[in-house]
């Protein structure tokens, strides 16, 4: 394997905006970094899980991630549409929207079926870790890789909305908007 190859997907694919940032992004922004951390930490629980899940699940049917791949791809698009929505349509950073936290078990579930996630972690097994190894301690190695750069990625999401937060309030609608706009640019990108 490629390893250069190996991080620069790990890294440019998890920095880049998609639905997990800009949500972790958007909770930093509303609670600050320690404010949103049960919702965050959800999220992180649930691409650990969500790597190993994959790891488990690619390793056992390598052969047929073309079969159900194209399925993924329109689940996860209507549900990015759908939380590109919802945030277009949330009422102002006000007092109300400040009060409504979002939980560790929402973090969770949502980065489960977050299908940036799912085909993250099925191109890196399929493509850079399982052609090469087929033990279980190198694909173990490599998805703790994918995994750590992975919660680094979505921590400085958090980190940016958080220090950001009184500029990103004064410009709220517009945020949102922008928000919503690269919501629907991540949906449109998993058929690209």
């Amino acid at each position: 394997m490629n390893i250069l190859a190996f991080l620069s997907y790990v890294i440019i694919t998890s920095i880049t905006p998609g639905p997990s940032n800009i949500i972790m992004m958007n909770e930093g922004r509303r609670f600050g970094f320690i404010g949103s951390w049960k919702f965050n930490s959800g999220i992180l629980a649930g691409f650990a899980v969500l790597g190993i899940l994959s790891g488990v699940f690619t390793t056992s049917v390598y052969n047929w991630i073309p079969l159900v791949e194209p399925y993924f791809k329109i689940a996860g698009a209507a549900y990015l549409l759908y939380l590109a929505w919802m945030v277009g349509l949330q009422k102002s950073s006000g007092e109300d929207s400040r009060k409504v936290k979002s939980s560790f078990f929402s973090g969770f579930i949502f980065q489960l079926i977050n299908v940036k996630s799912i085909l993250f972690f099925l191109t890196v097994m399929s493509a850079f870790i399982l052609p090469f190894y087929h033990s279980y301690k190198s694909i173990g190695l490599y998805l703790t890789v994918a995994i750590f750069l992975g919660w680094v990625a979505l921590l400085l999401w958090s980190g940016f909305g958080s220090i950001f937060k009184k500029f990103f309030a004064k410009y709220d609608k517009s945020f949102r908007v922008i928000m919503s706009l690269l919501l629907i640019y991540s949906a449109a990108s998993i058929f690209i």
